[in-house]
């Protein structure tokens, strides 16, 4: 049984777990998405596969997985999650924000700030948000009539929207929304209220942003669009 496995220190590591499935097996049931625990494994010298050999479960957050929704969710950050975890760069502190959002989880009464929360700092972990002061293009202030530059993601100005294809335009406060979000707890951001062309750009411009960093389309955020009931 192949098992991948997001660790704070290796970032996403991949493994086979030989006999997991047999009745007497000690990884029986510990292998499931989403349980937090302590593993052995050995190391393989000729390629990127390693053998588990024991997983003790410390936390199986049963929270995340009661309702439809919680789950759809989880499994959405589960996946966006081992696809940034290329290696031991900044893997703790991908780690660390999922493991935290789990923890979190008997909490979490709305997915959509939720959702907003995790994928925002998600971002900017990644380094995708770019300066918020200043303008991509010209490196001057942005002022009013802000556009966010899509083929290489950045905030532009008002006198350089007419030199940059492919934007979208910035309604007036999305931008102190993000740096709302990125500012406060998941308890504050959680009583947020967002008026629906607000959902709407942040859904289009966080889109863009998660499928660009993940280099895929996700299947799991398919899913979670549906329960939803569309976007954010």
């Amino acid at each position: 049984m192949l098992v991948n496995i997001l660790t704070s220190d290796s970032g996403l590591l991949k493994t086979i777990a030989k006999g997991s499935r047999r009745l007497k097996s000690p990884l029986r049931g510990k292998l499931e998405l989403l349980n937090y625990g302590a593993l052995v494994y050995y190391p393989s010298r000729t390629s990127d596969l390693h053998i588990l050999s024991q997983f003790d479960i410390i936390n199986s957050f049963p929270e995340a997985l009661n309702t439809l929704e919680r789950s759809a969710f989880f499994h959405y950050l589960a996946e966006l999650s081992s696809l940034a975890a290329y290696g031991e760069e900044g893997s703790g502190a991908l780690f660390n924000l999922l493991l935290q959002m789990l923890g979190d989880a008997p909490d979490i009464d709305a997915i959509i700030p939720a959702r907003l929360w995790f994928e925002i700092r998600y971002l900017h972990l990644l380094g995708v948000f770019p300066s918020f002061d200043r303008c991509s293009h010209c490196g001057g202030p942005l002022g009013d009539g802000v556009k966010f530059a899509l083929k290489k993601p950045g905030w532009i100005c008002a006198r350089c929207r007419g030199q940059v294809s492919d934007t979208i335009d910035i309604e007036p406060g999305v931008m102190a929304i993000i740096s709302y979000i990125l500012r406060n707890s998941l308890n504050q951001v959680m009583k947020l209220k967002l008026s629906r062309r607000q959902s709407a750009l942040l859904d289009r411009l966080l889109s863009y942003l998660v499928d660009t960093a993940a280099h895929k389309k996700i299947k799991s955020k398919r899913f979670l669009n549906h329960i939803l009931g569309g976007g954010i």
